[in-house]
């Protein structure tokens, strides 16, 4: 068998046969941006086997936690003709503008490639990206010609399948954020799943989707429940950092600042874009009074939102300030005066 990449051609004759076979568990070390939904894809099994082979009960993972990965392929055999194909690659570079709710790990997914991969292309020296920025992303184009030739015996080739995809047909009533908490992915996974630029669904579309549903149409109060633990998560996270010093663009538990706190504790419980306080601020929805787990925004060194923090109930909130991750309150004089409002993700 012959191989030539990058440009160039691959011929390759098949003329054996390929038996299916279970891929063997893996230890894995978990890095920034990993989540159980991108590593169930990464080694093609699902969500929950990852937690049942694991022992968790949660969906929070973190940096440097191990992971076992279980082999999950299931495989059959199928006879086939033996064709000739002559495969043509070639790779360019694409210019992408970031917008909102974009990540790295979106972006990645979406032009099959990694976040170091991105990062490398683009001399990033964090995740940090800014809706408006163009990024360079290498797209692989791939041409095959496949010739029938005379076959006196068939060959055998691998199928793999995943029984967990499914597909979702789109009720009224229905929103993404319903259907990701039904699925239990996020909905940047969900739109990167399905090629979606903006948010708008239908009746009666029919969307792709992984894991089994958590909810079915008869059990509305099952997705509040559902937001209720992510919000549980997320604070619990975020009191598992007091005392991180403060660090200008700071978004890992080595320092933060207000921007890059709210980004480190969000992705733990779903997916969304480095911003500064600004761009959350214009990508959330307005609340006339915070619940816990809400976000509350203030004006400090400059006119309009340029600090925030998460909501925790009587009047306190948790942030990332001049002295570090600490808890403070809202009736305190310094806050009270500077206070903007709040918003919801």
């Amino acid at each position: 068998m012959k191989h030539k990449i990058l440009g160039l051609t691959a011929t390759a004759v098949v003329s054996s046969s390929l038996f299916a076979t279970m891929a063997e568990a893996e230890s894995i070390s978990i890095k920034s941006n990993d989540t159980l939904w991108g590593l169930s894809r990464q080694y093609n099994t699902t969500v929950d086997q990852l937690k049942k082979t694991n022992g968790l009960t949660t969906d929070v993972l973190r940096i440097g936690q191990t992971l076992q990965i279980p082999g999950t392929n299931s495989s059959k055999e199928i006879t086939t003709p033996a064709p000739v194909k002559s495969v043509s690659k070639t790779v360019s570079n694409v210019q992408y503008i970031v917008k909102g709710g974009d990540s790295l790990w979106v972006i990645a997914r979406s032009y099959n490639t990694t976040v170091s991969e991105l990062k490398k292309a683009n001399k990033l020296n964090s995740d940090v990206i800014y809706v408006g920025q163009k990024l360079i992303v290498k797209q692989e184009t791939t041409q095959t010609k496949q010739e029938d030739v005379k076959q006196s015996e068939p060959t055998k080739q691998q199928v793999i399948s995943n029984p967990n995809t499914s597909t979702y047909t789109v009720s009224a009533g229905d929103s993404l954020w319903k259907i990701a908490n039904k699925f239990n992915i996020t909905i940047a996974e969900l739109k990167v799943l399905n090629n979606m630029k903006s948010d708008v669904i239908t009746v009666g579309q029919v969307l792709k989707v992984t894991g089994e549903a958590t909810i079915d149409n008869s059990t509305e109060n099952t997705a509040p429940q559902n937001q209720n633990n992510k919000v549980e998560t997320m604070i619990s996270e975020a009191k598992s950092l007091l005392g991180v010093p403060y660090r200008w663009a700071g978004n890992t538990p080595s320092g933060f600042d207000c921007s890059g706190f709210i980004y480190y504790v969000l992705n733990k419980v779903t997916s969304v874009s480095r911003l500064s306080t600004a761009g959350y601020w214009d990508m959330m929805k307005v609340i006339n009074e915070p619940s816990r787990g809400d976000f509350v925004f203030f004006t400090t060194y400059k006119e309009g939102p340029s600090h925030m923090g998460i909501y925790l109930g009587d009047n306190q909130f948790i942030h990332a300030s001049s002295s570090g991750v600490s808890i403070s309150n809202l009736n305190n004089s310094y806050w009270k005066q500077r206070y903007l409002g709040a918003k919801r993700f």
